[in-house]
């Protein structure tokens, strides 16, 4: 056991070394600079404070950070509901139509982020593609403001960041051994049933973990807000781009990073409990 553990550990540590350095130590910098004041200077090292933590619950950041977490919540929410029925589908198809259904919906995330957020500036702006045919067919009398605030973030990362939730959720149904649900239905189940009893117990794992890697996602995004929310709707990562890069408050942002690390690790260990609380014969 010990050879096998140095042989894996070879294989690792590239890897590990890797992380240390493009991970662990910008993070380990980011928490030191957040315990030191900024100065006119530079960042004082020689002094020890948590007054840049005492700033975020101002009105300013704070108000930053909830607009984060509800457009977080809300591009999440909607992508669970729209991701389920799709990877059903697309579980069921045949193995080459299955292929090119799943090269279709990952496709928009092969396309530069930038060009993305420029095309549905295209058509979601007021004389856009969309309100010209809204208003062609007379169904609204006034464009629609779709740009410029939350509607216009939320419509553009839905598809930007559906591929998170469907992969995981896809290869979960394409796992999962016909013979349960044949096995259920030969029981007199009904197909809802066997869904809610049988298929999303054992595909649940797979959605949260989705979920967790979408709501994560949705949560740094920031060329799409940038573009289709404007400075009025200004996310965190926009503020960590303010603060760090045209202020220069290493410390602030610094605290800004620990903070949004602290509530993304706390996130997934929620999602791995209630994961875990799904799995059969495991217990909290």
């Amino acid at each position: 056991m010990r050879s096998e553990g140095r042989r894996a550990l070879v294989f690792i540590a590239p890897l590990l070394l890797i992380m240390a350095i493009g991970f662990v130590w910008p993070l380990a910098q980011a928490l030191t600079n957040s315990l030191h004041p900024n100065t006119p200077q530079g960042i004082d090292a020689s002094q020890w404070t948590l007054a840049n933590y005492r700033r975020i619950p101002d009105p300013l950041y704070a108000g930053i950070l909830l607009r984060t977490l509800r457009i977080s919540l809300i591009v999440t929410a909607i992508t669970s509901l729209l991701a389920y029925p799709v990877a059903l589908f697309v579980s069921r198809l045949p193995p080459r139509l299955e292929m090119l259904a799943i090269l279709a919906y990952v496709s928009p995330w092969l396309v530069n982020t930038l060009v993305k957020a420029l095309g549905w500036n295209l058509l979601l702006r007021t004389n856009g593609v969309v309100n010209t045919v809204l208003r062609h067919f007379d169904i609204v009398s006034a464009p629609l403001r779709l740009m410029l605030n939350e509607t216009g973030i939320i419509i553009a990362l839905i598809p930007g960041h559906f591929m998170f939730v469907l992969l995981p959720l896809w290869a979960a149904l394409r796992a999962l051994d016909p013979a349960l649900t044949w096995a259920a239905g030969t029981l007199g189940t009904r197909p809802a049933a066997v869904f809610w009893r049988v298929v999303l117990p054992l595909t649940l794992p797979a959605l949260v973990a989705g979920l967790v890697i979408n709501f994560i996602m949705n949560m740094t995004a920031f060329a799409i807000p940038m573009l289709l929310g404007g400075a009025r709707s200004e996310v965190a990562s926009m503020l960590a781009y303010r603060v760090n890069l045209i202020s220069l408050d290493w410390p602030f942002g610094g605290a800004l990073a620990v903070v949004l690390l602290a509530f993304t690790l706390v996130l997934v260990w929620g999602g791995q409990r209630i994961a875990g609380l799904a799995l059969p014969g495991r217990r909290p």
